[in-house]
């Protein structure tokens, strides 16, 4: 595997952990929903670490907030569905 691809393959992958961290963590209530944040804040400084360019990081916090906001709303649809159920058309 050529260094872009395995570059292109681990801000995927750690954009995908740390937006499903961020999303875990606006959905759970009580004290628990903090170890998801500092989950999130270690997988941060773990990547910030082994990449230093500023392109990667700037493309790392953009799919990360993607793939927050699609987990969010995936959630959310998630909740709408089990809780009143799909309306009639």
């Amino acid at each position: 595997m050529t260094s872009k691809w395995k570059t292109a393959l681990w801000i995927f992958l750690y954009s995908v952990a740390v937006g499903a961290l961020l999303a875990a963590f606006s959905y759970t209530p009580g004290i628990v929903k903090y170890v998801f944040s500092l989950l999130a804040l270690y997988l941060i400084i773990r990547f910030f670490r082994q990449y230093e360019t500023w392109p990667v990081r700037i493309l790392f916090i953009a799919q990360s907030i993607i793939m927050y906001l699609l987990g969010a709303v995936i959630t959310a649809m998630i909740i709408y569905y089990q809780s009143e159920g799909v309306p009639a058309p």
